[in-house]
């Protein structure tokens, strides 16, 4: 089976798009999505902690749950081959806390909004999920702006369905352009800039 849709988005997602590498003291956190030109390179690689396949490091075959969320970690292609190759140096317990620790600290400096809010707009989005625990169709976790989007999630066989998540704290608002007087509406994940600029006349107008 292979990694399901809300488990890569999971791994994604927590991991901030940055390498988790880090032991003893050696920190890569390395952009795994990266810009060159005007197109978007994926560096990331998601890797196994228990090997998903027979000769491949720290493979078990008793082991269930393979391309779970709990059993990949994300990295950069150069320390993916690093723990792979020194198998008996990076155990299984040894990926396990790399990962949490790299985790939380990207939810630290998300709370911190240490990174640069993005902008999401004029854009669809459509999610299919079938024979699953969890659906999840659009999971924003970090700052952003989101304006025209449209979000659309069709399951099947599915216990629980989110059309929407996010870690930050979710502003919806509503204003009229104090010049032109047309409506701003936008929608903030994290807090919200001192003041929206009208998309119609150019104005600035402050929340506060």
């Amino acid at each position: 089976m292979s990694i399901s849709v809300q488990h890569r988005k999971f791994l994604w997602a927590k991991a901030g798009n940055r390498c988790s590498y880090r032991y003893r003291g050696e920190v890569c956190d390395k952009e795994l999505v990266v810009k060159d030109g005007e197109k978007d390179t994926l560096v990331g690689e998601e890797c196994h902690l228990v090997g998903e396949k027979p000769k491949t490091a720290r493979y078990a075959a008793s082991f269930n749950g393979r391309n779970s969320y709990d059993n990949l970690i994300l990295m950069c292609s150069e320390h993916h081959t690093i723990i792979d190759v020194n198998k008996n140096e990076y155990t299984v317990d040894v990926l396990q806390k790399m990962k949490q620790s790299h985790e939380n600290s990207i939810a630290e400096r998300l709370n911190r909004q240490e990174f640069e809010r993005i902008t999401i707009k004029d854009s669809a989005f459509r999610t299919e999920v079938r024979h699953a625990d969890e659906a999840i169709g659009m999971e924003v976790n970090r700052p952003a702006e989101l304006s025209n989007v449209r979000s659309e999630l069709v399951v099947e066989d599915v216990k629980r369905a989110v059309g929407f998540s996010t870690n930050q704290a979710l502003n919806v608002i509503m204003m009229f352009c104090s010049k032109c007087k047309r409506p701003i509406p936008r929608t903030y994940t994290g807090a919200p800039p001192p003041s929206i600029v009208c998309p119609h006349c150019g104005q600035e107008n402050p929340l506060h």
